[in-house]
């Protein structure tokens, strides 16, 4: 059972790491795109009419995806000034408890976020703008980021109660 579970903690923080190194090339093509757009303007005053929603929708995108490593790191905001100064056994019921809140007020933004993918996808929502992006497509990201930080958060309890 034990070697299961080390298993499952394995695979659940590779895929954090998977991830966060999507999340860093997103904020590489972001850079990429916003460079391409000034230098186009300061020498061609050209742009390229989609540099402000796209590298908005890979922002976003960026973000979630690095919910799950942030956690793995513990690079997560934690106000421990009270808990550091209790004993193991209560700083650990302390940690069991804030890790389940933080589990269900995720699957919480999980579940809703697939609601609006599903709004989105079967009305086909589209952006106001140039391109008319279909929004079920950046959207996407919530969801799976949601998602990939619920399991983070499964693998967090298991370490903690191990």
């Amino acid at each position: 059972m034990v070697n299961n579970m080390e298993k499952i903690i394995s695979w659940i923080d590779r895929l954090s790491d998977y991830a966060a190194y999507l999340s860093g090339w997103l904020l590489i093509v972001i850079v990429l795109l916003i460079l391409a757009n000034v230098s186009l303007m300061a020498f061609f005053n050209k742009s390229i009419m989609i540099t402000d929603e796209y590298s908005a929708y890979m922002f976003a995108a960026f973000v979630m995806f690095g919910l799950a490593y942030t956690l793995k790191v513990k690079g997560h905001i934690r106000i421990n000034v009270l808990t550091s100064r209790l004993p193991n056994s209560i700083r650990r019921f302390f940690e069991i408890f804030a890790i389940a809140i933080a589990m269900v007020l995720t699957a919480f933004m999980f579940y809703y976020a697939i609601l609006m993918v599903k709004q989105a996808y079967i009305y086909q929502m589209r952006s106001d703008t140039v391109a008319q992006t279909l929004l079920w497509i950046p959207q996407l990201c919530l969801p799976i980021g949601f998602f990939s930080l619920l399991l983070q958060l499964i693998a967090e309890f298991f370490k903690v109660i191990k």
